[in-house]
């Protein structure tokens, strides 16, 4: 397919579902997540009182990834009228992800006298990646 060619929208959504409801296991979605090179760091609170290797949690930010990847992939193949379209469709899903990971429970079987609060930032390490 040549760049810049008309692509059917409602494809590019069948497709992206078709990717999300297929996923594989939690241990390949935990490698994909390390490949993806997500980080995880506590902006306040205590990181070792949550599961970061929860399968929901995981399972989420998997998504996140692969919609990222996704996003990458096909936005360079639209024309300008579909781009606009397409990332509309792709933040509101990314937004749902995103509330989707606010409301995990990570908090690990251990009982605290005080709640703990934590809040995390979760980015992608793009340091190897070269610009031009």
């Amino acid at each position: 397919m040549k760049k810049n060619q008309k692509i059917d929208m409602v494809e590019i959504l069948k497709d992206f579902e078709n990717l999300i409801n297929n996923k594989p296991s939690i241990n390949q979605m935990f490698t994909d997540v390390s490949m993806m090179k997500f980080r995880v760091r506590p902006v306040k609170g205590n990181i070792l009182s949550v599961d970061l290797h929860n399968e929901e949690f995981i399972s989420t930010l998997w998504s996140l990834g692969k919609l990222d990847e996704y996003y990458q992939k096909q936005h360079i193949k639209l024309l300008p009228k579909q781009k606009k379209i397409f990332e509309n469709i792709f933040e509101d899903i990314y937004r749902k992800y995103q509330k989707d990971l606010n409301l995990i429970r990570l908090k690990q079987d251990k009982v605290y006298k005080k709640p703990q609060k934590l809040e995390i930032e979760i980015f992608k390490d793009n340091k190897n990646i070269k610009s031009n």
